[in-house]
Order: C-alpha cells, then sequence, then structure tokens
C-alpha cells in the first residue's frame, strides 16, 4: 500500500509565550515589514504587565517541507515547519530571508536570559516522555502504508517471483510522481491552514468582542481545506491520465534489458494503481489538516479503516481469487478509496457539528474544553468548484519550493533503485522485499523530525533550542542503532516470510548488514533535518541535496563497477568520472572503497549490487546528517547570522 497515508508532517504553530511577564518589562506591540507583526521586549511605563490571555501553543501546522523520506511503494513523507516565533530584525544579509515559500521572513540571533526563564516547551519539562507521547500517534498513522507494503510483498513474494520483482517498477512509477504532487500540496496546506489559525486567535486576543471577524477566519480555513482537496483531486486525475499515456515505455525502460520479462506484470500493477491517485491525494491534504490542527486521532482511524480494507483485499483478491499482482493492487485502491471517504466524512460530521453547536471542542482525553480555533478541522460541505487563481498561488506559492526539493530526491532514488532493478530479476525482487524493511523502520525517523518540528519553534532564538535538538539528535540516534539492528534480524533471519526463492534469500542475507546501517543512518539524519525545518532553513537544504546527490551516485557507480557491473547509465557515469582523472577518482572513491570491502568479503554478483544501492543511500544519510550538524554548531558553516537555532522566525 503507497500512497494512502500521504505525505503529511505536522508543524509546530505556537501562541505568544512569555505573557506572564518579566519584571521591569512589559510587553509592547508594534507593527513591522509589510503583512509582518513583531512583538518585542520593551520598557513602557504605560503599558499593562501581561500581553493577554493568549500565551499557549495553539495547534500545529506542517511540512513536509518536510522531507523526508522516500518509500518506493510505501508512504512517501515531506516535511516542514512553520515557526510562527515573533522577534526583532537584524538586518543582516549574508542568509536568504524567506521561509521558503518567496515570503519575507525576519530573523536575530539575539535571546533574552528574560525569555528563557518565562518560555517553557514541552520538551524541557517533560523530556523525552513528551517527546514519545506526542509522536506516538502520528508514526502509527505513517507506519500503516509501510505495514500493507510488507503484506502486499509478502503475499505476492510466496506466490510469484517474477511479480515480486515487478512490484518495484509499477509502483516507482506510480508513486513517485504521486509523491511530488501529494507531498507538495500537503505542505502548502498545512501551512494555510496554521496561518488561518494563527490570524485567527490573534484577533481573539485582540478584542474577544470581533466574533465576526474570528468566524470569518473559520471560514477561510474551511474554505483552505476544501480548496486544497479540490486542487489534490483534480492535479490526481490528469497526473493519472498522464502516466496511463506513457506507461508502457517508461516502465520498459525502466526495466532494463535484463529484467524484461517483469514488464507485463508491472504494467499490470501499475494501471491499476493509477486508478487510485485521485484518492490518494485528497487523502494528503484530508490528513495535512488534521494533523496541522493536532488531531491524530481522526485520521488514525480513517487508516485503521484503510488497513482492514487492504488486509481483506489481499486474501480476497491475491490468495483465494488468484489474482496475484494485479490483485495487491486492486486491494490498495481499494485502501485508498476507503481512507479518502473517511477521513471526508469526519471532515463533514466535525462541520456538522459546528454549524449546530458553534466552534468551541471538547477534548475528550482531558474532558475540558479547548478554546476556538485548537478543535480538528471541518469541512461543511464537498468543494464543487474549481478554486479562485489568486487562491491557487496562494497553494503554489509554497508547494513550489517544496517541489523542486522533492524532485531532487526523487530522481536520486529512482536511479539507484533503477540500477539495481536492471541488474536481474531476482536482484529487483530482493531490493523490493529489502525496501519494504527499510521504509518501515524509517518511519521512526520521521517522528523524530516531526517532533523536532513540533517541538522546537517556541524555543529557536535561545540557548534552549540547542538542548532541545542535543536531545532529539541523541534520541535519534539511540533509535537508529535500534533500528538497525532489528531490519537487520528481520532481512538476515526470516527472509522466507517474504519470498520462497533461494537466490533472493541470498541476496537480501548479504544486503542486509548494509540496508541496515543506512537505516542507521537515515533516522539519525532526519532528527537533523527536522531540526532545520523547525527553523525554516530550506535554502540551505536546497543547496546541499543536489551535491549530496551527486556524491551519492558516484558511489553508486564506482561500487558498481568495481564489483563488476559495468552496464547501464551508471557504467556511463562512472566514465565521465574517469575523464575528471584523479577528481574524478576522489569524487567516487566512497565507491570504489566500498566495493573493495564487498570484493574483500566475497560478495558478489546480484548481491554486489543490492550492497551497493545500500551503500550509496548511505553515504547520501551520512553527508546530510554531518551537513545539518555543521549548520547548526559549527560557527563557520552557519553564516553572519549565527546558528540557526538561535534565530527567531517572524510570523505573517
Amino acid at each position: 500500500m503507497s500512497v494512502v497515508t500521504s505525505a503529511v508532517v505536522p508543524r509546530g504553530i505556537f501562541g505568544l509565550d512569555g505573557s506572564a511577564g518579566v519584571p521591569g518589562r512589559t510587553w509592547e506591540r508594534r507593527a513591522c515589514r509589510v503583512r509582518s507583526v513583531r512583538w518585542v521586549s520593551k520598557p513602557s511605563a504605560t503599558m499593562p504587565k501581561t500581553l493577554g490571555k493568549h500565551d499557549a501553543f495553539l495547534g500545529v501546522g506542517s511540512t513536509h517541507g518536510s522531507l523526508t523520506t522516500l518509500s518506493h511503494r510505501g508512504s512517501f513523507k515531506v516535511r516542514a515547519a512553520a515557526d510562527t516565533r515573533m522577534a526583532v530584525p537584524t538586518g543582516s544579509k549574508d542568509d536568504d530571508d524567506t521561509d521558503g515559500t518567496g515570503q519575507d521572513t525576519d530573523t536575530t540571533s539575539s535571546s533574552f536570559a528574560e525569555d528563557e526563564k518565562n518560555t517553557n516547551t514541552p520538551v524541557e519539562n517533560d523530556g523525552f516522555a513528551s517527546l514519545v507521547k506526542f509522536t506516538l500517534p502520528t508514526m502509527a498513522i505513517w507506519m500503516c502504508g509501510p505495514v500493507l507494503s510488507m503484506v502486499d510483498t509478502a503475499v505476492v513474494g510466496t506466490s510469484s517471483l517474477i511479480e515480486l520483482a515487478a512490484m518495484t517498477p509499477g509502483a516507482v512509477f506510480v508513486d513517485y510522481p504521486a509523491y511530488l504532487i501529494s507531498s507538495s500540496l500537503a505542505v502548502a496546506t498545512t501551512t494555510l491552514v496554521a496561518q488561518d489559525r494563527l490570524r485567527k486567535a490573534r484577533k481573539r486576543d485582540e478584542d474577544d468582542s470581533q466574533k465576526e471577524s474570528i468566524e470569518n477566519n473559520e471560514a477561510d480555513s474551511e474554505k483552505t481545506i476544501a480548496d486544497g482537496m479540490a486542487l489534490a483531486f483534480i492535479g490526481g486525475t490528469i497526473l493519472s491520465v498522464g502516466l496511463r499515456c506513457i506507461a508502457s515505455p517508461t516502465v520498459a525502460a525502466f526495466a532494463g534489458p535484463a529484467s524484461a520479462a517483469v514488464v507485463p506484470f508491472a504494467l499490470k500493477y501499475a494501471t491499476a494503481r493509477l486508478w487510485g491517485v485521485p484518492a490518494a491525494m485528497v487523502v494528503a491534504v484530508a490528513q495535512a489538516s488534521f494533523l496541522a490542527c493536532k488531531s491524530p486521532t481522526q485520521p488514525l482511524l480513517a487508516v485503521a479503516f484503510a488497513a482492514i480494507a487492504n488486509l481483506l483485499g489481499d486474501v480476497l483478491l491475491v490468495v483465494i481469487f488468484g489474482w496475484g499482482i494485479a490483485g495487491a493492487a486492486w486491494a490498495t485502491v481499494a485502501a485508498q478509496i476507503t481512507m479518502g471517504v473517511a477521513l471526508v466524512y469526519l471532515l463533514l460530521k466535525e462541520g456538522n457539528r459546528r454549524s449546530r453547536f458553534g466552534n468551541e471542542f471538547i477534548d475528550i482525553s482531558t474532558g475540558k474544553t479547548v478554546p476556538d480555533g485548537q478543535g480538528p478541522p471541518s469541512l461543511r460541505k464537498l468543494p464543487v468548484s474549481f478554486p479562485s487563481v489568486e487562491q491557487t498561488k496562494r497553494f503554489l506559492q509554497i508547494a513550489g519550493p517544496v517541489c523542486f526539493l522533492n524532485t531532487i530526491k526523487i530522481i536520486y532514488v529512482a536511479v539507484i533503485v533503477q540500477a539495481v532493478t536492471a541488474i536481474s530479476p531476482e536482484c529487483s525482487a530482493a531490493n523490493g522485499v529489502m525496501s519494504a524493511i527499510y521504509f518501515f523502520f524509517a518511519v521512526m525517523g520521521d517522528g523524530v523530525a516531526q517532533a523536532a518540528q513540533s517541538f522546537l519553534p517556541p524555543s529557536l532564538g535561545t540557548n534552549r533550542a540547542v538542548k532541545v535538538s542535543v536531545l532529539l539528535l541523541v534520541s535519534a540516534a539511540c533509535l537508529g542503532m535500534f533500528n538497525g539492528a532489528l531490519s537487520w534480524c528481520i532481512a538476515a533471519g526470516v527472509p522466507q516470510i517474504f519470498t520462497n526463492s533461494a537466490e533472493v534469500v541470498l541476496i537480501m542475507k548479504q544486503s542486509a548488514p548494509v540496508m541496515s546501517f543506512a537505516l542507521l543512518l537515515h533516522t539519525a539524519s532526519m532528527g537533523s533535518e527536522g531540526c532545520l525545518l523547525a527553523a525554516r532553513d530550506m535554502k540551505f537544504m536546497t543547496i546541499c541535496y543536489l551535491p549530496n546527490s551527486l556524491f551519492a551516485y558516484a558511489t553508486l557507480a564506482a561500487c558498481l563497477h568495481a564489483t563488476g557491473h559495468v552496464g547501464g547509465p551508471c557504467a556511463v557515469f562512472f566514465g565521465v568520472l574517469e575523464r575528471f582523472g584523479i577528481f574524478g577518482q576522489l569524487f567516487g572513491g566512497v565507491g570504489q572503497i566500498c566495493g573493495n570491502v564487498l570484493n574483500f568479503l566475497g560478495i558478489a554478483g546480484a548481491s554486489a549490487g543490492a550492497s551497493a544501492m545500500w551503500a550509496s543511500m548511505a553515504h547520501f544519510n551520512f553527508m546530510r546528517l554531518t551537513s545539518n550538524m555543521l549548520r547548526m554548531f559549527v560557527p563557520a558553516f552557519a553564516g553572519q547570522k549565527g546558528s540557526p537555532l538561535l534565530r527567531t522566525v517572524g510570523a505573517k
């Protein structure tokens, strides 16, 4: 099951901290820059001691700038953080002053000791327990896709080797383009819903009597969700039709001559999966709206229904009716449609409740009334018209940069998967199983990135942000070691639950250590990426992704060449490296070392090819972790404004 759980990551939307006041200081609001408001600490004899009642955090908004993990069959997630902490600008121009959406933001490297004494974060109060409590429901949502992908893989793999091999090119053809659109729209939806709710909260603080204005902001939030769903359905329909027109030549080219036998089965799988793309797009936007409002319970319920539909579909269509790979595809489509219907129903149900009883919401877990603007999202009616040009531009301003960043990631992952798929059907089958295992555990890293985007923003601009980041990174490293060890045990210890082929089992056992090491680094690197996303350091991440991808692909090309795989695009790229002499050798040096290690250990053939792919992935994750940590903690890499953790970002 792939895009059924969408590409979403919540992002923190916070209120105005420190409202209890600081001795000798009061709070004064003033306007600054166009469409921006700043809250500054300034002595005033005429101002009251407190800012107002609104000092709690309002909700959660998302990503996937978030960016994250790619699964050729599992859910793709993209993460981005909406830091709405307000600060005084410095006027420094060494870094970009955009937040990844092309809109102005203000930053400062200074922090007040008084703020640090009066600003408490959930992470500081509860430590690691708060992170676990916050991320567990969301991780359960994200894990549904990888779990069901593993079920699909096991059901198909134990019945047919060639169909198991065909799932990789078929799923890549459908999921990767769908990821680009769904993740970008999810980011835009989460950010815009968060902005709508933040404006509403500010107006409530300014004047409780402005009921009509507050209700208009609630309508703005609902219109944002409706427009996002309309854009998702339209984009998904266009994408589905377009991919259907180019399916045959694209899948054949991806599989390559050595794996030509998988093409008919891959086309059968992809053709069925294309029917579920519009529903998957709607799921991405609807789920983003729930996570933006910090309401994971409702989408978790929808995921449960989707899981049941997928499992029943696999048993009925694959096992009982014998439809094979086509049955697995239709089971996934049924799960996507089921989840889409469930999420839309929950949105409409909440909209009906608001229409009848008003906007206040009672938190079932605490029994307390949640202030207006903090409950789950709502939708009073289904969208029946096209979004306006202005609203479409509003979405594209945010979705555009995210789509660009994800394009780099997709191209990189697609080319390394293609290199392995083209070796042989057995290698393609083994890679499909290993990818299902890898991306199941990769969700853990996404959870740490989620926690960073949710808990770090209120600490940005203070020394506490460094402490929170260290806690997150240590947690990610520990979780990465657990993931690596357990994934190794599954891949090398019980490969028979996924396939009956002895050759596929051998490939899995020999490549499992490299895959596990890549997973360890992935979990740690996602923690660092979540910290930068919380600080909205999108420009740095965009600059780093392209060279990191090229370095990692050079590692793959050099490793494949060293182990005797001399065909395909990787061989062409390695030939280009050789033309640059010493520089080219240095560029592919890591891959050459990996190839020599594999040769020394006696790992050859398809096993060496699969190991080379995971070595490339490990190299990419290591470079991402290293560059992000240098950016956060080493002044020489942080620019003149200093570490992004010590800056605060202005809100609209």
